[in-house]
């Protein structure tokens, strides 16, 4: 019987032999490559991998039901079905969804309705709607995937936009497919062969057009209502959390927390904001700010160093090794100010500390997953080297890689860099550490712009080094080791030589700054140079563990300490620096241009009077001192500063026209 319905099938013409053929190497394929990431013996995942690559290999083969109602059965049972497990094949491979909030599910399962429902407006066709839907899932899974392998937290809309420069840095990481991994590419495969399977029969091709229309725009109202109309979110406190990002993943998991991220990403209009209130603002400024300096303004050359993950990890806790790993910056005396940063990002995103520390904007009064260089910075800003541009410096800003990494060439330009020198342009020999140039060539490279600068005016270099760059994993040469973690001795710990790599980078860069230094020493015109850290980097837990075994701290008070990077300000002059505390990353051009004793447009002399308050500006002091006159002023700086294109010049420039 069996026999006379494979020749009724093939006689009727209802199976195509190539795509037999080609449904049979889809199942041979995908069987041995699930044989080769999964197969543990003939046990449950055995089986459910088998049928997988048997559905798959189906879809292809088996034609579509002409009959309407069957074929509205199966597109029913697939939207009922294939969301729900999206969503659980999205989160198991990253984490055990353990602290999933309730209203999540439903929440990512409207979500990916939304998807279907823009993609049938777009293509007309429910069968490229779910196909190419489930595609897109499953490349934003892999791209999320991949993100936590390598920097722990998760993707966002605006790490979309810099997908650029993420590939610039892709050959350092390693790309491993795990079982679990591969487990969600199967179950992918599987919902995008069944999407691209279903399709609704209709005679008349102008009625189908109507249908897929009105469907995929009823879709998208019911989603707009569900978002912003429902209360639904709000009613199960779905928000973004602010102190650590992957706790967005957790507990939102990652389409949730995308979607969180949009909607959250925009500054709005400050409460009570008008150009009247921000006049007001800048009379008060003026009348209130009590310079440290009272010398004339010498306008001295000043080099601004953002050190790629240049960070102390002493400041975790205790860490012993069989050298120094910053002999320099630890005993140096003389006109020297060092202290801690605190910034807002961990093992990446170098581009949000530059951002705040070359505008004086911060970072809390934006969504925590904002990349500003890829969207805010889309105007002319009175930023730092603008600003000092105006009293009569020459400008440049470095960099030992491409020009395109975090939109860098477009956003020097907006911020009034004269020149932009990126690696392709380097004068000196490049010389490398690992991948990436090194930073005592970097530095090598800064002498001689200072040499070749114009001599009739002072020179103000910015300068974003790459040496200490991720992953950490790779061998150089080994010259500091952890002796040992806290009370653990380093034996008794496990994998050590991401940290290893890591402080034997630091001495590296100590090294350089300390040949730097020496330089400009014997340099007569008065030099200030400021090096700081970006972020800390992203280490293997068996060290985290171990330095924090003993600390008495809570999890809030570990992560809060993974977030502080070292700030060092030197002079080749006699000059008495300002106290300086811990502060934010957005107040460091204000200090660094009053400790050279430049001339300072209103807004960073708000800064600085601010900076007393809240030396360290979160997202929670934000969001808890929301009424506060400071974070309210401050605020309404901001946006006229990042989002007006047409700025208060009272408040930001140093040379108004009358």
């Amino acid at each position: 019987m069996l026999q006379k319905w494979k020749v009724r099938l093939f006689q009727e013409g209802r199976v195509d032999k190539r795509k037999l053929i080609v449904g049979t190497f889809l199942f041979v394929l995908l069987f041995s490559l699930s044989g080769h990431y999964l197969f543990s013996g003939f046990n449950k995942r055995f089986f459910v991998y088998s049928f997988l690559c048997a559905a798959a290999a189906a879809f292809v083969v088996i034609p579509r039901p002409t009959g309407r109602w069957a074929a509205i059965l199966s597109l029913g049972l697939y939207l009922f079905l294939v969301p729900r497990r999206i969503f659980e094949r999205t989160e198991l491979p990253v984490h055990d969804m353990v602290r999933i909030q309730p209203g999540v599910l439903l929440a990512t399962v409207f979500i990916i309705l939304l998807i279907y429902a823009v993609l049938l407006l777009v293509t007309q066709r429910v069968s490229l709607a779910l196909g190419i839907g489930n595609i897109l899932l499953l490349a934003a899974f892999l791209a999320n995937y991949y993100v936590v392998q390598f920097r722990g937290d998760c993707l966002t809309f605006d790490q979309l936009l810099a997908a650029k420069t993420a590939l610039s840095v892709a050959d350092n990481y390693r790309f491993v497919i795990s079982p679990e991994e591969w487990y969600s590419i199967l179950y992918f495969i599987v919902f995008i062969a069944w999407g691209f399977w279903c399709e609704i029969p209709c005679a008349s091709r102008k009625r189908y057009h109507v249908g897929v229309s009105f469907a995929g725009a009823m879709g998208i109202l019911l989603f707009a209502f569900f978002w912003n109309g429902s209360g639904y979110l709000e009613r199960y406190d779905l928000k973004g959390h602010y102190w650590n990002l992957r706790d967005n993943l957790e507990l939102n998991g990652f389409l949730l927390n995308f979607g969180i991220a949009i909607r959250e990403g925009a500054m709005s209009k400050p409460e009570g904001y008008s150009q009247e209130v921000l006049t007001e603002l800048a009379e008060q400024i003026e009348s209130s700010y009590q310079p440290y300096l009272t010398e004339e303004v010498t306008c001295p050359n000043i080099i601004l160093i953002m050190n790629e993950a240049w960070s102390d990890l002493r400041v975790l806790g205790d860490l012993e090794t069989t050298t120094e790993f910053m002999p320099f910056v630890d005993h140096a005396e003389g006109n020297l100010q060092r202290g801690n940063l605190v910034v807002k990002v961990l093992g990446g995103l170098t581009a949000n500390t530059e951002f705040e520390a070359l505008t004086g904007d911060s970072l809390a009064f934006l969504s925590p997953s904002a990349i500003p260089y890829q969207l805010q910075v889309n105007h002319e800003m009175y930023a730092l080297p603008r600003v000092l541009g105006e009293q009569g410096y020459q400008t440049m800003a470095m960099h030992p890689s491409g020009a395109g990494a975090w939109n860098r060439d477009g956003v020097y330009y907006y911020f009034g860099f004269d020149t932009f020198v990126d690696v392709d342009n380097f004068q000196v020999d490049c010389r490398y550490v690992g991948s990436f140039v090194s930073d005592d060539c970097n530095f090598d490279e800064i002498i001689w712009r200072y040499e070749h600068r114009d001599p009739e005016k002072p020179f103000f270099l910015f300068d974003v080094t790459i040496q200490n760059h991720a992953d950490y994993y790779y061998q150089t040469d080994i010259t500091v080791n952890v002796t040992s973690v806290g009370s653990t001795p380093a034996e008794e710990i496990g994998y050590l030589g991401d940290v290893n790599t890591y402080l034997s980078l630091m001495r590296l860069t100590d090294q350089a700054f300390a040949n730097l230094t020496a330089y400009f020493e014997r340099v007569e015109e008065p030099t200030v140079i400021c090096m700081f850290g970006d972020h800390q980097p992203s280490l293997y837990q068996d060290f985290y563990q171990a330095v924090f075994a003993d600390s008495g701290l809570t999890e809030e008070e570990q992560e809060s300490k993974k977030y502080i990077t070292p700030y060092v300000i030197w002079a080749n002059y006699d000059i008495a620096f300002p106290e300086m505390s811990e502060m934010s990353a957005n107040y460091l051009g204000a200090t660094l241009m009053e400790c050279a004793g430049c001339e300072l447009p209103a807004y960073y002399k708000f800064l600085l009077e601010a900076k007393e308050k809240y030396p360290v500006l979160t997202y929670e002091n934000v969001k808890e001192n929301a009424k506060d006159d400071w974070l309210i002023q401050y605020r309404s700086l901001q946006y006229n500063h990042l989002m007006e294109k047409n700025c208060r010049p009272e408040l930001f420039s140093t040379r108004q026209t009358p």
